[in-house]
């Protein structure tokens, strides 16, 4: 949510001598007067955070651009790299909701981050660091199916006991959903969904027959040799150690050193050179395995923090490898 708000931010220097509406979510129906307020003095260009209400649907509008021709462009922000289904959607229902209150939506875009674009000396161009992209005809194309859309999620809720849906993998696309914790509180703690890469098919199968639990699999039924080794961690209740794995390890050590990183990627690159989202190692740890009597070094690993983390993640692991003893 942060990311998005900081984007959200951001762009609208887009737009330059746009107004904000500052009134928060609490204050609807003074931030809809004040967008009325707003669009009817043909001095803005821009409105952000515009307020709408129509049939019981509130929305705000990350950017609404008075178009010369008289119209408006309906502008939604993501933090995303791309344009995703679920935008397309949030746009149709803007989409619709605008032009009921009586203004024109000539062009609907969405505004994006280019993840290609790399920040300079000079600070951030905006105008570079974000995409816009013309997506007025997929917006369209989704018009005619809000009305039923809308009508069914208001009967919904207007029923006195939630909608029977069994909780699987759609709960989380396109977002998790937030009653989640609600409609699982009574799944057992090996609950089948917890298998490792589980198809959506074999889940549906299992869970069409009544199986929940992880213990009550048929012993015929196909898993993957990982999700048989949970299944049987589960049941027999020891933990699950491949026979190969001591054999394995005797060529790592001791003496061995274990090295540790932390790294961040901001939306908005902070330091030249680097692009959105890019990884950037800050904080580093090396942890030595001296010998087979001591698990670990007997001296407090070492760690470093930068003041100014390194953009060059090759070159910041060339230099912790130095750190390693030659005899490891």
């Amino acid at each position: 949510m942060a990311v998005g708000t900081d984007v959200g931010i951001a762009a609208r220097l887009l737009v330059p001598d746009g107004v904000l509406i500052e009134e928060g979510p609490h204050e609807h129906a003074q931030a809809v007067e004040r967008t009325r307020e707003l669009i009817a003095n043909p001095d803005i260009p821009a409105i952000f955070e515009a307020a709408f209400d129509f049939d019981r649907v509130r929305i705000r509008v990350d950017i609404l651009e008075r178009l010369r021709n008289g119209c408006w462009r309906l502008v939604e922000v993501k933090s995303s790299t791309r344009v995703k289904p679920e935008h397309l959607h949030d746009l149709a229902i803007q989409a619709y909701v605008i032009a009921r209150c009586g203004l024109v939506v000539d062009q609907a875009q969405l505004v994006h981050v280019n993840r290609s674009y790399v920040r300079g000396c000079s600070g951030i161009d905006w105008q570079a660091y974000f995409e816009r992209e013309d997506v007025t005809g997929e917006v369209c194309d989704l018009s005619s199916s809000v009305p039923p859309h809308v009508a069914e999620m208001h009967a919904t809720l207007a029923e006195p006991t939630p909608p029977e849906i069994r909780p699987d993998g759609h709960c989380f696309s396109p977002y998790p959903c937030e009653f989640w914790p609600r409609c699982t509180a009574e799944k057992p703690s090996d609950w089948i969904i917890y298998l490792p890469r589980l198809r959506a098919s074999a889940f549906a199968e299992l869970d069409a027959n009544g199986i929940e639990s992880m213990r009550d699999i048929p012993p015929d039924f196909p898993l993957t040799p990982g999700q048989q080794r949970v299944v049987e961690a589960v049941v027999s209740g020891r933990e699950s150690i491949a026979n190969e794995l001591r054999e394995a390890l005797v060529p790592l050590g001791p003496p061995a050193s274990y090295l540790d990183f932390e790294t961040f990627s901001p939306a908005l690159p902070l330091y030249a050179g680097t692009s959105p989202y890019q990884r950037i190692p800050f904080q580093w740890s090396m942890h030595r395995h001296l010998s087979a009597s001591t698990r670990r070094c007997p001296t407090r690993p070492s760690r470093r923090t930068s003041a100014r983390p390194s953009t060059n993640g090759r070159a910041a692991a060339a230099s912790w490898c130095v750190l390693i003893p030659p005899t490891v």
